[in-house]
């Protein structure tokens, strides 16, 4: 898979989330962009490359641009608009080969209707979670063992039929042992095989989860704010 069809499958997905139109994300400025399918006080901020894509809810259109327009991208970002931030990375295709497995540990793939058997698992919210009646978006898990307790899970999750969202989780005792990149980066080469695209995300405040994308071959390509639905009280 190319570079530029990993790319261009993001754009169209983040261009979707905001509501803004491909050329939107490539115009290196500021666009603001009224969405009346939003819920009243929200506002969303996204940037990749040299674009700031700011998409707010019909009540807060006005009020908004006239507070954030003519801001640099840090001032955006430290504005009182904004709850919380997330990285988001994409494969580089340059390092996606298949890491060896550490000794050690026995692993297993699981993809589809056999991750039901992993249901009532617990420790691993970031990457495989079930519902109150056993379903999950995860459809693809790679874990490792030790004797007979899993100790590290990656799982992709599906996002729509061309996007799948990698998330990872190692019991605390075994962190350190370069697990989290070795089942993110062999996952993610599954996925990669079988047409999907993969993304992870990290919070700007989990710098160990930043770690483990890019020591799994990640590169950085865009970063958004929390949608905020409410920010009566900043006033």
């Amino acid at each position: 898979m190319r570079r530029q069809d990993i790319r261009e499958t993001v754009y169209r997905y983040i261009a979707e989330q905001m509501n803004c139109s491909m050329q939107d994300l490539h115009t290196g400025e500021t666009v603001f962009i009224e969405d009346a399918t939003k819920p009243e006080k929200y506002i969303k901020i996204l940037s990749v490359g040299d674009t700031d894509i700011i998409t707010l809810s019909s009540d807060m259109f006005s009020d908004g641009k006239r507070h954030l327009d003519g801001k640099s991208r840090d001032e955006l970002y430290e504005s009182h608009y904004v709850f919380g931030q997330t990285l988001y990375y994409v494969p580089d295709m340059n390092q996606m080969e298949r890491l060896p497995f550490i000794e050690g540990y026995t692993y297993e793939l699981v993809v589809a209707d056999e991750i039901r058997k992993l249901y009532g698992i617990k420790g691993f919210d970031n990457s495989l979670s079930f519902d109150e009646n056993g379903n999950t978006s995860t459809c693809i898990v790679l874990y490792a063992k030790k004797d007979k307790d899993i100790i590290a899970l990656a799982g992709a999750s599906y996002v729509n039929s061309e996007l799948r969202e990698v998330g990872i989780d190692v019991k605390k005792e075994f962190r350190g042992k370069k697990l989290a990149s070795l089942l993110v980066r062999n996952l993610t080469v599954e996925i990669l095989k079988q047409g999907k695209i993969p993304f992870y995300s990290a919070s700007v405040t989990n710098i160990a989860s930043q770690a483990v994308a890019i020591r799994s071959g990640y590169m950085p390509l865009w970063t958004d704010t929390f949608g905020v639905r409410d920010i009566s009280f900043c006033k």
